[in-house]
């Protein structure tokens, strides 16, 4: 019996952790945490199937990882899981004033994509008295993290993991395990040294408007990007992308978040607001998934299989990077010549 930890039990931490013992029959899998649900920053996040905010990531890997996503969100709710998974089926539309906007690489992923007639294009940005190019719609979900996260950890825990509440400082607290999983986020800058990563700021407000049953995300290059997404008890407008750690509300994000949305749904200006939350993405060049080998730990070797840096996207990628990090356990347990590689 193999012992695998996996440190965070946010999106990430827990998706990896099912891969691994679903493709792994021989491990006892525990996680290492320091917060979980609803104190993760997944559970701030609207929980929208959209690759966004991923760097240089190549889009062939977002596309595959992307698509596995989305094919276990439909099979879940084909399934009639949807209520207990906390997945809403929903008409996305991503609209833009950009000149020379390209269709996205992954449309071939999802369902029902089709390109926005101009007719639709003017007649959406007269009421905010604005100038779209172009835009497409597609078959989306929103898989909410307050509703999910608890799904998947009883997922978890009913196949024999284990959850221990404590922050992991040093890889070495850890040596015991045959392979670490490193699902830490934004604080894997901390735990490795990876000068990489940075905080990006999303402010939100989540406000009550039942009447709002569609998603829309506008790209702007004048300063009037914003999203409106409903979920399942509320609707949430935003939003921010700023490299910065301040956790604070602040009153200028707020009007600006008001102002841009409403300007296109005017009914919105005067939604009840619910509440205003801030949480940090986990902003990297590119995704971070990897073996790496330390001195140390069972044979003189660490075994740690990196999982972040996923930036806006990480409920959008998390199925097809949990696949590959098991993949990446198993080869990391399977490998007798990793001393090779200090």
């Amino acid at each position: 019996m193999y012992e695998i930890a996996v440190i965070g039990c946010g999106v990430i931490g827990l998706t990896s952790a099912l891969s691994i013992q679903e493709r792994l029959k021989n491990v006892k899998v525990t996680i290492f945490t320091r917060d979980k649900s609803p104190n993760t920053t997944g559970d701030i996040a609207a929980g929208y199937w959209e690759p966004y905010m991923v760097g240089d990531t190549p889009p062939a890997q977002i596309t595959r990882w992307g698509k596995a996503t989305y094919d276990y969100i439909l099979k879940l709710w084909k399934e009639g899981k949807a209520k207990e998974a906390g997945i809403s089926l929903i008409i996305s539309r991503i609209i833009s004033d950009r000149k020379d906007v390209e269709n996205p690489f992954w449309k071939d992923v999802v369902l029902g994509y089709s390109n926005l007639s101009r007719e639709y294009l003017d007649k959406f940005g007269k009421v905010g008295n604005r100038k779209f190019i172009s835009g497409f719609e597609f078959l989306s979900f929103t898989w909410e993290a307050s509703i999910f996260l608890p799904f998947l950890e009883q997922k978890f825990l009913m196949n024999g993991g284990v959850i221990v509440r404590k922050e992991i400082r040093d890889f070495k607290e850890l040596e015991d395990f045959d392979v670490i999983v490193n699902c830490t986020g934004l604080d894997a800058k901390d735990l490795t040294g990876d000068t990489k990563l940075c905080p990006l700021r999303g402010q939100i407000a989540r406000v009550s408007a039942s009447w709002m049953f569609y998603l829309f995300l506008i790209d702007s290059e004048h300063d009037r990007s914003c999203y409106v997404i409903p979920n399942i008890h509320c609707v949430i407008l935003g939003g921010t992308s700023q490299p910065a750690y301040n956790l604070e509300v602040d009153e200028v994000d707020k009007k600006n978040i008001f102002r841009n949305c409403s300007e296109l749904v005017p009914a919105l200006a005067t939604a009840e607001v619910i509440k205003h939350q801030v949480g940090l993405r986990p902003g990297r060049e590119r995704v971070r998934l990897e073996i790496e080998i330390k001195p140390g730990g069972k044979n003189g070797l660490l075994r740690i299989v990196h999982n972040y840096g996923h930036g806006g996207a990480g409920i959008t990628l998390s199925i097809g990077c949990a696949e590959d990090c098991a993949k990446l356990v198993e080869r990391a347990l399977n490998q007798t010549n990793l001393r090779n590689k200090l």
